[in-house]
């Protein structure tokens, strides 16, 4: 089942990379290759009260779009990449590493999503046949992004454009790895944004734009569809 938000019932509504009264997480970005081993998230405490985590990963299915469409790792057949352990308590001033676990090389650049999220227990009244356990967050939750890259003999840089004819222009990764447009602008009326990740199988489509220059590999794009 895909998802544009795998919606968790929060009292802080926000997802945050850094740190708050308590919790600690880093780094806030990964970059895993291949089966490569050992990468991971360090969660700490450094409040005065324990903490029972919760961790969930996604896979994000189109990588570079807003909104974003995830899919929870465990409704995926055969996942190529787990983590090890969804659940924690942390006592005052202690830490835990949340171990990244890939199970096979992916082909091209796949995008995750981890959320660390601060939850108590709480069991929602209701008749006999409808009472049950619901987890409710105390806090915010914390997204780590996890970029699995194929291996390094695999990864391969390309990318091309297509005019679309009174649409605008598209951008197409033709390697295995993203294509990371950057100082991105149009010379029209049109807003876009100056920076612009387009990844492997996911195009992106800059609407009504005709021309367009900017960087990408830190090779100068000059685009003129007019």
């Amino acid at each position: 089942m895909k998802i544009k938000w795998k919606p968790l019932i929060f009292l802080s509504c926000f997802i945050n990379t850094h740190s708050n009264a308590q919790l600690i997480a880093i780094p806030s970005r990964i970059n895993l290759e291949a089966l490569e081993k050992g990468q991971t998230v360090k969660v700490f405490n450094k409040g005065d009260a324990s903490l029972y985590l919760e961790a969930k990963l996604y896979r994000v299915e189109n990588p570079g779009h807003t909104p974003e469409s995830q899919t929870l790792i465990g409704e995926i057949p055969h996942p190529q990449m787990m983590f090890n352990p969804a659940r924690m308590s942390l006592g005052p001033k202690q830490e835990r590493d949340i171990h990244l676990i890939p199970l096979k090389s992916p082909e091209q650049e796949t995008l995750y999503r981890l959320y660390i999220t601060p939850v108590t227990q709480t069991r929602i009244t209701g008749t006999s046949d409808e009472k049950k356990e619901m987890a409710l967050t105390v806090g915010i939750a914390y997204g780590v992004l996890i970029h699995h890259l194929p291996e390094k003999s695999l990864q391969k840089r390309g990318w091309e454009y297509q005019c679309l004819k009174g649409k605008g222009i598209q951008l197409t990764t033709t390697g295995t790895v993203q294509s990371p447009f950057r100082h991105l602008k149009s010379h029209h009326k049109e807003h876009i944004s100056e920076t612009q990740n387009v990844y492997p199988g996911t195009p992106v489509t800059l609407p009504r734009i005709k021309k367009l220059t900017g960087k990408v590999f830190n090779e100068d794009v000059q685009i003129d569809c007019s």
